[in-house]
């Protein structure tokens, strides 16, 4: 009860900055005109789209934030053994507020708070609460800095993680299991434009913490928000080009290790966890006309497995966690604004427009998506025979989206998913899933 009431707050008070914020275009009437201006969304590097508003205000500070409530209708022959309620929730509520404030024209604070909710059933339930919370520094267009706790450019869902960025109900499984998306951590970053053509990322950040780690989703529990000082620093480079009219190619990766000084007894001695990660993703995005088509890879590498299978043993000294020394995962995706399509485009003479409507800005886009990942691709040859949670899967998904104004959509697809694992009794084959989402 207190988390839905906590909920319940943050859905109100995001509410009320939209209203507070939402503006009219201009209107005919008559010989009287009523012009105001209309929200500015643009995308700062690194950052999605509400994320950024502050780097584009004409005011010293600004509210904005986003609000993501998806259903999956209860699922069958659930394996809920491998103990990560992110692999088989039926209801998920995202919802998170941005605060930031230009200290000067160089100088901008920007900030996160993020309530995340899941449930299964009625029996299940977990909640997380992300921070954000990071200074830039603008010094020059080829060379900006940012510092604290901030989104890791890598992947692509990373940076575009607000639900009108994105097609699907949820993110995709790639971008879960393989790339643990949103992966925020402290550290400090560099970034510019080296022309106009290419422009480049480089952080360094704390590292994850190997303690946390679940077979069924390989890395993504590492992920916590911690004030200690690291034992280690992970690097974490990006280059794009965007040499051709709505075409982006991009590479990143994430190297580093996650054994944070944790050690086990291997035999009669005890062992240092190194842990090391190596995480290489990239993704193209093409827009042409009304579609839309993205690629995106990523292959990883993760060290010491044997080791991290004592070190997440139970109080009992059972069930440690089997993960995958080697994964991939790779998605193709395309998709379409059809209305134009299904009637006859023009301008209005009034604009209609209301909190949750906009004649203007109306969009239904159906879309398509094949993934293919392993978590478990190669494993430590000590643990080959050890049952185990893993996603070696081929998934489908169809669906559509219906967005109602320019930020606000409702989401519906269907997912084909045949999982390959032997060690799965449960394979999950049909999902539907639905959901709304927007940013203000």
């Amino acid at each position: 009860m207190k988390k839905q009431f906590l909920v319940t707050i943050i859905l109100t008070i995001q509410f009320v900055a939209i209203c507070a914020q939402t503006k009219t275009d201009t209107l005919q009437t008559g010989a009287d005109s009523l012009t105001m201006d209309k929200p500015k969304f643009q995308q700062q590097p690194g950052l999605a789209l509400a994320a950024s508003k502050i780097f584009f205000s004409d005011k010293r500070w600004s509210i904005s934030g986003f609000g993501e409530y998806n259903y999956v209708p209860i699922q069958q022959n659930v394996n809920r053994t491998g103990g990560d309620l992110e692999l088989y929730y039926s209801g998920l509520y995202r919802q998170a507020l941005f605060f930031g404030y230009r200290l000067s024209d160089k100088l901008i604070w920007n900030s996160e708070f993020q309530v995340e909710f899941l449930h299964f059933k009625n029996q299940e339930s977990h909640q997380e609460f992300v921070i954000e919370a990071f200074v830039d520094y603008l010094f020059s267009d080829y060379l900006k800095a940012r510092l604290g706790f901030y989104p890791l450019t890598i992947g692509y869902v990373n940076n575009n993680d607000e639900p009108v960025m994105f097609y699907s109900v949820n993110r995709s499984e790639v971008e879960r299991l393989i790339t643990p998306s949103t992966w925020i951590e402290f550290g400090t970053m560099l970034y510019g434009n080296l022309s106009a053509d290419w422009s480049y990322a480089l952080g360094f950040s704390q590292g994850l913490n190997s303690r946390n780690y679940l077979s069924g989703s390989w890395i993504r529990q590492g992920r916590e928000i911690r004030f200690d000082l690291p034992q280690s620093v992970s690097i974490n480079p990006q280059l794009n080009y965007h040499g051709v009219k709505n075409l982006t190619l991009s590479a990143s990766g994430y190297y580093g290790n996650s054994g944070q000084g944790n050690t086990v007894d291997m035999g009669d001695r005890a062992s240092e966890i190194k842990g090391k990660i190596k995480l290489t993703t990239a993704y193209a995005k093409y827009n042409w006309n009304n579609f839309r088509l993205i690629t995106v890879g990523s292959y990883g590498k993760l060290g010491d497995t044997d080791k991290l299978y004592e070190l997440t043993k139970d109080e009992n000294g059972e069930h440690g966690q089997v993960l995958g020394a080697r994964t991939y995962g790779y998605l193709f995706e395309v998709g379409c604004d059809i209305l134009p399509y299904l009637r006859k485009v023009t301008s209005p003479k009034v604009h209609k427009k209301s909190f949750f409507y906009d004649s203007q800005a109306l969009k239904l886009s159906v879309f398509s998506r094949y993934e293919r990942l392993n978590t478990h691709d190669q494993v430590h040859q000590d643990l080959i025979n050890i049952a185990r949670t893993e996603a070696n899967m081929k998934i489908l998904t169809m669906g559509a989206n219906f967005n109602t104004k320019e930020h606000m959509v409702l989401k519906a697809n269907y997912q084909y998913r045949i999982n390959k694992s032997v060690f799965d009794p449960y394979p999950v084959k049909n999902i539907v899933e639905t959901g709304i989402g927007f940013i203000f």
